[in-house]
């Protein structure tokens, strides 16, 4: 199994905007391209800017293609410009 883990690190006043994107968008296409579980994490204090996504998918290839689809690559593109910085891990368990 491949667990995904990506840190979003929103722009000052853009944390509203990231959350939604998240919630509402980002989960939803994790679900839908085949993710075995998707944990969408929101910060613990008002001044943290830090979110964070936790995806579980069975195979690469399933996470490759979310990660090359329509709906993916057009949401990158909405949250760009809401972001600081974004890291993105991929680690492999049985």
């Amino acid at each position: 199994m491949f667990v995904r883990v990506v840190t979003l690190n929103s722009k000052e006043g853009k944390e509203e905007e990231v959350r939604q994107l998240g919630r509402n968008m980002l989960v939803p296409i994790n679900k839908k391209a085949g993710c075995v579980d998707v944990h969408f994490l929101e910060p613990t204090t008002a001044n943290d800017s830090s979110f964070g996504v936790i995806s579980m998918w069975e195979d690469q290839q399933a996470l490759n293609e979310m990660k090359e689809s329509d709906g993916y690559c057009t949401l990158i593109q909405q949250m760009q410009p809401l972001l600081k910085s974004v890291t993105d891990c991929v680690y492999w368990t049985d």
